[in-house]
């Protein structure tokens, strides 16, 4: 969450305790405390008591509920093996091409061809590994 967005949520946050005074009672803060966490401007970040304090007091999850949307997906432990399994398969095929095509010492036009497709392959799957972990799908 970037700085206007965490001003914005605040904001949101703190009008519906009823603004800055009622706010300032309802938590360890004060006004001019609560008012920096609402620029947009400012290095300040409401502390996590703050906002469960607030959240508590207005009655709604305004704020927790956007970091909890903003929050990776963890990846799913199943597919993740099916394809770090993929990846290992793969790179077996790649050596056993690599081995085959240069047990004469020459690597042809055609082999060079079906290493590079299998490399291109290899890569592929590396990425879809990656996507996941980074919760981007497969």
């Amino acid at each position: 969450m970037n700085r206007r967005q965490h001003a914005r949520y605040a904001c949101l946050l703190i009008a519906a305790c009823g603004g800055l005074e009622e706010a300032a009672r309802a938590c360890r803060v004060g006004k001019t405390q609560l008012g920096e966490y609402q620029s947009p401007h400012g290095d300040l970040f409401m502390p996590a008591d703050v906002i469960a304090d607030l959240e508590r007091y207005c009655g709604a999850p305004i704020y927790s509920r956007v970091l909890f949307e903003l929050r990776p997906d963890p990846a799913p432990a199943g597919e993740l093996v099916g394809l770090g399994c993929e990846v290992a398969e793969t790179a077996i095929a790649q050596q056993r091409e690599i081995r085959l095509a240069a047990a004469d010492g020459v690597i042809t036009p055609t082999e060079r061809e079906r290493l590079c497709r299998l490399s291109e392959r290899l890569k592929a799957d590396v990425r879809r590994v990656d996507a996941l972990l980074n919760g981007d799908g497969a």
